[in-house]
């Protein structure tokens, strides 16, 4: 575990709770403060009342669907700074693309390797490193 990433909380959000645990634990080997949400709404709430250095986003939710999660996130004064990734099972190119056209920072398909997201996630911090909140 790095200094670094111990003190980095990452939010996920995820209507499936066996990938809320998988990359959970994950997050947490690698030295992360990992917390979840299992709902958009929960969601938006969670990224504002704890304010993480960076959400991983799933597409695919009943309700409050990624895509607008994270329009939200963008719109939101308090939120719009902090980086998304869209951890999905939407993997087409035209996806790809209304992702980021939405302001997320990267774009990651489902099924994925472990030290691809460690990798992206790592790459994703360091570019916003000076954004990060500073009341943790």
């Amino acid at each position: 575990m790095t200094e670094a990433a111990s003190k980095k909380r990452i939010l996920i959000v995820d209507d499936t709770k066996d990938v809320l645990q998988v990359v959970s634990r994950r997050l947490q080997s690698w030295g992360y403060e990992a917390i979840t949400a299992e709902s958009g709404e929960d969601g938006l709430r969670i990224a504002e009342e704890q304010l993480p250095h960076l959400i991983l986003l799933d597409v695919m939710m009943p309700k409050l669907k990624g895509r607008e999660v994270c329009a939200r996130l963008k719109a939101n004064p308090k939120t719009h700074k902090i980086p998304v990734i869209f951890l999905t099972a939407l993997g087409l190119a035209d996806h790809v693309k209304a992702g980021m056209d939405l302001g997320a920072d990267d774009y990651i398909v489902k099924p994925f390797e472990p030290a691809e997201l460690k990798d992206r996630i790592a790459v994703c911090l360091a570019r916003y490193d000076n954004n990060a909140p500073k009341n943790l």
